[in-house]
């Protein structure tokens, strides 16, 4: 880095701590101290505090505090210290279309093997109500990484998160059109809505499943499911 850049960067810190609260100044003393003691260079403290104390002062007037933000001490230090290669952010199309082959993999595979040893009692969805429940359960599912998951991956922005109750209302209503969809469509007659034979379904679910990883491998998705965790 330029040592104007620095000098900008240090100056700049500088006047950003001065604006924080008293609990949010002895959070970024105390995270000083963890850095100087990881024997961290000053432009790598610049850098590191830079990053965290625009966020920080801009949250705060919302209430919120440094540890809510960001963790505690340790645990920032350590964010610091062992900061994760970036993940390259897979296509939110891209996400979907992994969720909907794995669950008509996994749903396809589940109700053919079903189908073949239960035949009386077994539940076996017609075409139309297993295709659009993929569908649907794939989007539900890039719902919970979209205001959720995401937010757990290393390095993230946990200041954008959204409110508590703004996620089970969203993540409520989401299922329940998941649900929805698979009653409703269960309602269509057989002569649309087609029950395939036990092995057509198993056949369906392992073609699903070798196409998503296929596509994984091609396209370097990844899943909603399986984003890294801190």
């Amino acid at each position: 880095m330029e040592p104007e850049t620095l000098r900008g960067y240090v100056s700049e810190n500088r006047e950003l701590e001065k604006q924080l609260t008293k609990r949010n100044q002895q959070y970024i003393f105390d995270l000083k101290k963890s850095l100087e003691a990881a024997n961290l260079s000053e432009e790598e403290k610049a850098i590191a505090l830079h990053e965290i104390l625009p966020i920080l002062v801009k949250e705060q007037k919302g209430g919120r505090t440094a540890r809510q933000l960001f963790g505690t001490v340790s645990e920032r230090t350590e964010a610091i210290l062992n900061k994760p290669e970036e993940v390259k952010e897979t296509k939110p199309v891209m996400m979907w279309l992994d969720n909907t082959l794995l669950i008509l993999g996994i749903f396809g595979i589940m109700m053919g093997i079903m189908g073949l040893f239960a035949r009386d009692s077994a539940q076996v969805y017609g075409i139309i109500t297993f295709i659009s429940m993929a569908m649907v359960g794939g989007w539900v599912f890039y719902i919970m990484y979209k205001y959720m998951y995401q937010y757990e991956r290393p390095g993230a922005d946990k200041s954008q998160r959204p409110k508590m109750w703004k996620i089970m209302l969203i993540l409520m209503g989401s299922f329940f059109l998941w649900i929805a969809t698979i009653a409703v469509t269960s309602l269509l007659p057989t002569s649309i809505n087609i029950v395939l034979d036990p092995i057509i379904l198993a056949v369906i679910g392992a073609v699903a499943i070798g196409l998503r990883y296929y596509l994984k491998k091609k396209y370097n998705i990844v899943g909603s499911l399986s984003v890294p965790r801190k």
